[in-house]
């Protein structure tokens, strides 16, 4: 099942400026089954994305409802998506706030959904509904494109520079590997959220630029495709030391990905870039990519949720 921004295409231009912005999400490509009592369930696409315009810009979300845990995760991601403000969210406490106004309504919906199946219920009350988020707003003000973002647990945010031949890993959140390879903060109807769970952060983009917002792990692999195509540093420092250190002797899951990326030579972060985009023309076109990159091993069996924005700036000569 795919799922897709509405609209899933985005196309904005003024005498300055365009963007574009595309957004697929799709379910595993090898999806599992589950018994549920007497019944056998076929996993569903528990990811969830928002593209919508905003004054002077735009707004773009991913959330990953974590379906190992608790219930009705798709749902609470898509709430979570769908309720986001215009205006960016600056703080734990502004986030607290925020998900006051929908948790409660949301437990009642889903509690009285669940109560016909006492364990199910019992589940859902106990357990409550996990997912991350990571949601950018781009604002154009003064000539320039501004983006503040907020992220919660590992869905990934990257801006990519591409004023220069070569696009240029500009930002990221998470902002370290090891970041990947622990257990996720994860927003719950029922808990506070955690103020070491809660990143933000803005910037100016570059004047041609490429905002992407992706589930864990999809963007891990852009991530590791880009740090994969990269000279080996002769000092370890930052992400490219990380890469080196984790593709050489790590032992995680993370660290086998980033050494098949490593054995994969590539063909450059902005075709790597252009392939992305292009798939993202159609739900046949992204599920046909993710399961290409998932048989080779370079791409983890999940559902992937992924958002392209592209920002072309114009400088009055």
């Amino acid at each position: 099942m795919a799922i897709k921004a509405d609209p899933p295409l985005i196309r904005r231009a003024t005498p300055m400026l365009t963007w574009t912005a595309q957004g697929r999400s799709i379910v595993k490509p090898r999806n599992d089954s589950y018994a549920d009592g007497d019944r056998l369930r076929w996993r569903q696409n528990e990811d969830r994305l928002r593209l919508a315009r905003i004054p002077n810009g735009l707004l773009a979300a991913v959330s990953d409802g974590a379906g190992g845990a608790g219930l009705f995760c798709g749902p609470w991601a898509e709430t979570l998506v769908s309720r986001l403000p215009k205006t960016p969210i600056a703080g734990v406490n502004a986030l607290n706030q925020w998900m006051d106004g929908f948790c409660l309504g949301f437990r009642s919906e889903y509690a009285a959904l669940s109560k016909a199946t006492p364990a199910r219920y019992s589940k859902f009350i106990r357990e409550g509904s996990f997912a991350t988020l990571a949601a950018g707003w781009l604002v154009h003000r003064q000539g320039r494109v501004r983006l503040r973002w907020m992220g919660y647990g590992d869905s990934q945010m990257m801006v990519f520079d591409r004023t220069g031949r070569q696009p240029v890993l500009a930002t990221c959140y998470p902002a370290s590997l090891s970041a990947l390879d622990r257990a996720p903060f994860l927003l719950n109807w029922k808990d506070l959220p955690h103020d070491s769970g809660f990143h933000a952060g803005e910037m100016v983009l570059p004047d041609r630029a490429t905002v992407v917002l992706a589930s864990d792990g999809i963007g891990q692999y852009l991530l590791l495709r880009t740090l994969a195509g990269q000279p080996r540093p002769a000092a370890a420092a930052g992400l490219a030391g990380e890469f080196q250190r984790l593709s050489g002797t790590g032992e995680s899951k993370l660290a086998t990905a980033a050494r098949a990326h490593r054995a994969t030579p590539g063909p450059g972060l902005s075709a790597e870039l252009t392939d992305l985009r292009d798939c993202l023309k159609s739900d046949q076109a992204f599920a046909d990519r993710v399961r290409a990159l998932c048989g080779k091993g370079l791409l983890a069996n999940d559902d992937c949720t992924l958002i392209m924005i592209d920002v072309d700036l114009a400088r009055p000569r």
